[in-house]
């Protein structure tokens, strides 16, 4: 928030011109996303004690008052909500000029992203909608190809590759829907998926983030309903193999195998490659945390959602067909270190670097005790890819007991990106 703040149920009826820019005064921050309560404030008539060398700037000794309150409050939720740098988007819902802005960050996989926007569009039915692709420095001549086949697509050629959170970022703060839509580009949208999705949130607002029904290719349902990491869920895949943690009930039911799959559901966390919300939402808790790189942000925007009182909702009536890991691969060493990562920063930022290193040596206890077999395979065939991701998540959680990872510092995007 910058420029001037005004709380009409405070000001005067004719306040003076303010000028905030040469005070010294803490000023509000741009970075931190604040819902501002009025009945929080002190009342007029209530003493605020203390000098004030603003005076020059500010007529009046209520207008001096006003501007300590907006200093004591803005200092006070930045101790309650302690939020990393995630601006809200500039456009306001009430001047948004789509229903829905559908926003899908590509990688150097323009055929299965060009797939992806032609069955939004395909699907769009009575939705006033745009597309904007983010394109993370592909390589392979994917912002030309997409521009030439959609010219009414919005693709923005970032010319750096800040992950996935990074890229929604960008879409977000270039979105002018009323409802935003996060969308994998290794996805298909089903007939009637978006008009029921828009429909949905604007008649359920407590409703923070809505995931959907996702298909394979073959058509068996993914599962892509997650428990919040925890210790406990950390502490059973130690000596649990994950495969089958996946699909069990037992053992912290850590996919909601035990909740039916064709009932509207509130879990913890819906997958990254179908989630749908309203602008107020992004405007009340933020736009997604660019620190991680790939992996939990999902998780993490999930959790500040519900920590904000919202719901977030499962509902199979929401249909698409989800490919999966075309820019990642299934099971590449990559891949499994970037989980890794991943789980450490949301514990690091959801409840602190204490249970963060818990979180790691429990990983890592995991890792040492599949030694038992991944040894012998990495001496034998060292070019297995299970040992491989088995070798680099092993080096990358010893050393992160010691250097516990933070987060990447997000890049700078390209200043002409849809040039």
């Amino acid at each position: 928030m910058s420029g001037h703040i005004f709380f009409y149920g405070y000001l005067p009826v004719a306040p003076t011109v303010l000028k905030p820019q040469r005070c010294k005064s803490p000023s509000v921050s741009t970075n931190t996303s604040i819902t501002l309560n009025p009945q929080s404030y002190p009342r007029q008539s209530d003493d605020i004690r203390g000098s004030n060398k603003c005076s020059k700037s500010w007529t009046g000794n209520f207008a001096k008052q006003n501007m300590r309150r907006v200093a004591k409050y803005q200092m006070e939720q930045k101790v309650k909500n302690p939020k990393p740098n995630m601006p809200a988007p500039c456009v306001s819902p009430a001047r948004a000029r789509f229903d829905l802005s559908v926003i899908i960050v590509n990688y150097n996989t323009q055929d299965v992203t060009a797939n992806a926007i032609q069955s939004v569009l395909d699907n769009a039915g009575a939705l006033d909608l745009e597309v904007i692709v983010v394109d993370n420095a592909s390589t392979d001549g994917s912002v030309a190809s997409l521009r030439r086949t959609f010219p009414r697509v919005k693709v923005l050629a970032t010319g750096q590759n800040g992950g996935y959170a990074w890229g929604n970022n960008i879409g977000i703060r270039h979105a002018q829907g009323r409802y935003l839509l996060v969308l994998n580009p290794d996805t298909e949208i089903l007939d009637g998926a978006l008009e029921r999705a828009v429909k949905y949130l604007e008649v359920n607002p407590d409703v923070g983030i809505l995931g959907c029904h996702a298909s394979l290719g073959d058509g068996t349902q993914q599962l892509t309903l997650f428990r919040q990491v925890s210790l406990s869920g950390l502490f059973w895949n130690v000596f649990v193999p994950n495969k089958l943690i996946r699909n069990s009930r037992q053992f912290g039911d850590q996919r909601y195998v035990s909740l039916a799959r064709d009932r509207v559901q509130d879990v913890d966390v819906v997958a990254g490659c179908f989630m749908m919300l309203s602008r107020e939402v992004v405007d009340r808790v933020g736009m997604m945390d660019d620190r991680f790189f790939m992996y939990s942000e999902e998780a993490e925007w999930c959790w500040r959602v519900r920590q904000a009182g919202l719901k977030v909702r499962y509902n199979p009536d929401i249909r698409i067909i989800h490919h999966g890991a075309f820019s990642t691969g299934q099971r590449s060493p990559w891949k499994s270190v970037e989980i890794a990562k991943g789980r450490i920063l949301f514990l690091r930022f959801s409840r602190g670097p204490t249970v963060a290193w818990l979180g790691t040596m429990l990983m890592l206890s995991g890792d040492l005790l599949r030694a038992a077999w991944f040894l012998p395979v990495s001496l034998i065939r060292p070019r297995n890819e299970g040992a491989r991701a088995w070798r680099k998540r092993l080096s990358f959680l010893i050393r992160a007991l010691v250097r516990p990872p933070r987060g990447q510092v997000p890049p700078k995007p390209s200043a002409d990106m849809a040039a």
